[in-house]
C-alpha cells in the first residue's frame, strides 16, 4: 500500500512539473520573437479627403503619426498614390521652403491636416488626383556618406 501511495505521489509530481514546463514553453513561444519594426521606416497610409481651391491634395493624416515615426521637417518622403504614381516630397513648414515647381508636404495651420502640393502649382491636376483616393507615405533615407 505504501508503494502504491509513493507511486501516485511521484506521478502527481511528474504531471505537475510537466504541466508547468508546458505552460512556461507556451508563454515563451507566444512572445514576439521578431525585431520590432523601425518606426522611422514604417509607411503611413491616408486618404485624400479634399482637393482645395489651389489644387493641393488635403489628406486625413495628422501630425501625431509623423512624430510617432520620428519624421521631422526637412525629411524627404515618398508619396505613392492610388494611381501608382510615386513622387518625392519635402516635408516643410511653408510652401516657399522649396523652389517653385517642387513637390512638398506640409501641415495646414488652420485644419492641422497634411497637404501634398506643388509650390505655385496644381498637384491634383498634374497627377490626376481625386478625392477619397489613397496615399501612402514613407520616409526616404538619405544615402550614407561612407
Amino acid at each position: 500500500m505504501k508503494l502504491y501511495h509513493q507511486s501516485c505521489l511521484s506521478d502527481w509530481r511528474l504531471a505537475f512539473i510537466g504541466t508547468f514546463i508546458t505552460i512556461a514553453l507556451l508563454i515563451g513561444c507566444s512572445q514576439k520573437t521578431s525585431m520590432p519594426e523601425n518606426p522611422q521606416m514604417a509607411s503611413l497610409s491616408g486618404t485624400i479627403v479634399e482637393i482645395d481651391d489651389h489644387g493641393n491634395a488635403v489628406t486625413d493624416l495628422e501630425i501625431a503619426a509623423f512624430t510617432d515615426r520620428g519624421w521631422k521637417l526637412e525629411d524627404t518622403l515618398e508619396a505613392t498614390f492610388a494611381t501608382g504614381q510615386k513622387i518625392q516630397i519635402k516635408f516643410v513648414e511653408n510652401y516657399g521652403d522649396v523652389p517653385e515647381g517642387e513637390y512638398l508636404g506640409r501641415f495646414s495651420t488652420s485644419t492641422k491636416q497634411f497637404k501634398i502640393a506643388i509650390n505655385m502649382g496644381n498637384i491634383a491636376e498634374s497627377l490626376k488626383l481625386k478625392n477619397q483616393s489613397k496615399v501612402i507615405l514613407q520616409k526616404v533615407e538619405a544615402p550614407s556618406t561612407n
